[in-house]
């Protein structure tokens, strides 16, 4: 049911720790590795776990959007799911979980879980909360949604947008009137720092552009 992609570059060992949550899961799932042709050794561990891959793509490319719009075109599950690379799963039961979910809610288009972030030695719970009319900046993280594949290929992430593409997608949507639907299940453990973490004035600049 799942098609979950990872995208990676030169993050080594952050992607080996998103590797291992993957295929820990008690259910399988369809897993696609976009890699930006990095130089660090991630591509070793690209190789070294290669069997349990469904696709890998190893090349250059303009950016992380453009990036998981390639992986979108190599899914063939109904629900994609996307992990960066340095976050996990919460436990190794989410994909199980998740899976009959997602058969509960077949008519919806989105389905939004929780997430937190780890921050050094210490967690706390990313904020969501639901879109409307009124809303301005992101309200959940993409590491808590499943989002059904076929709308991904209709509106792929628009690659203007360097840092906020995922919120243009879920704005557009709503906006399209596609079916959210919020559970009370922690899905991910993100990793703090990450591109939109470290840049935040230029975040807030396409929230408002958005």
């Amino acid at each position: 049911m799942i098609s979950v992609i990872i995208v990676s570059l030169n993050t080594k060992d952050d992607f080996l720790q998103t590797v291992r949550s993957i295929i820990s899961q008690t259910k399988k799932i369809e897993i696609i590795v976009i890699d930006g042709n990095s130089t660090d050794g991630t591509k070793e561990v690209i190789n070294k776990y290669s069997n349990f891959f469904d696709k890998i793509i190893i090349e250059k490319d303009e950016g992380i959007y453009f990036a998981m719009n390639k992986g979108i075109k190599y899914a063939s599950k109904d629900w994609i799911y996307f992990l960066n690379s340095g976050d996990i799963f919460f436990n190794d039961k989410i994909i199980e979980n998740i899976t009959n979910i997602l058969r509960q809610y077949k008519d919806f288009d989105v389905v939004v879980g929780n997430s937190l972030v780890k921050r050094k030695n210490y967690y706390f719970k990313s904020p969501r909360s639901n879109i409307t009319n009124y809303t301005v900046s992101s309200c959940f993280s993409h590491q808590s949604t499943f989002t059904k594949r076929y709308l991904l290929n209709l509106y792929p992430f628009d690659t203007q947008y360097k840092f906020a593409s995922d919120f243009n997608f879920f704005i557009k949507l709503f906006k399209l009137k596609k079916k959210f639907i919020y559970i009370d299940q922690l899905v991910s453990i993100n990793k703090d720092g990450g591109i939109s973490d470290i840049n935040k004035t230029k975040v807030f600049s396409e929230f408002k552009k958005i």
